[in-house]
């Protein structure tokens, strides 16, 4: 059981890039509205939707052999569904903007996913559409994943937008932690 435990701890070494580019999106996309506000709601709403999909095939995948490292929370049908439960329970507590939030950082995380098939040859866009196509590729190995964690372009490129992230998540005042309030930059 420990060497689950020891690959799903791993597992975790690259996800970060996924809040760093869903916070870079948002965070663009609120300087190109004119609308500066994110206050802890929308950033744990963000958080959720950036780094959900890996949270839940990871761990499943390392588990369970058999199942791909990017399936159920990576596929656009389970996406189109919790999009879809998101809006509704935003809508009814009156947080819209959480909604967005949620979906700008479930996109993000696909659209960095898609980015992989630029710089890993064996990874594609197919994952998007699981369970109806099964046979890709996927880390299912400590071995294979540790083999992405070099001072390759691909981890050059993932830990400097990541230090770009936290650079600019601090320089805005951290938006999100600590307070209850908005923090504007």
């Amino acid at each position: 059981m420990n060497y689950y435990i020891v690959r799903i701890v791993l597992s975790s070494v690259l996800f970060w890039v996924h809040a760093a580019v869903a916070y870079l999106v948002y965070r663009t996309s609120l300087s190109i509205s004119g609308r500066g506000d994110i206050d802890r709601g929308v950033m744990l709403a963000l958080m959720a939707g950036a780094l959900l999909p890996d949270l839940i095939d990871k761990p499943v995948s390392f588990v369970f052999s058999s199942a791909p490292s990017r399936s159920l929370a990576h596929s656009i049908f389970t996406t189109i569904f919790l999009i879809a439960v998101v809006v509704y329970i935003s809508r009814r507590l009156g947080r819209s903007k959480d909604a967005l939030a949620y979906i700008l950082g479930h996109f993000s995380h696909l659209g960095a996913d898609l980015v992989d098939s630029l710089f890993i040859p064996e990874e594609t866009f197919v994952f998007l559409f699981w369970p109806l196509i099964t046979d890709y590729h996927h880390i299912d190995t400590v071995q294979e994943l540790l083999s992405l964690v070099t001072p390759s372009p691909y981890v050059l490129a993932q830990t400097g937008i990541t230090i770009l992230a936290v650079a600019l998540w601090l320089y805005d005042g951290k938006p999100g932690y600590g307070s209850f309030g908005s923090t504007r930059y």
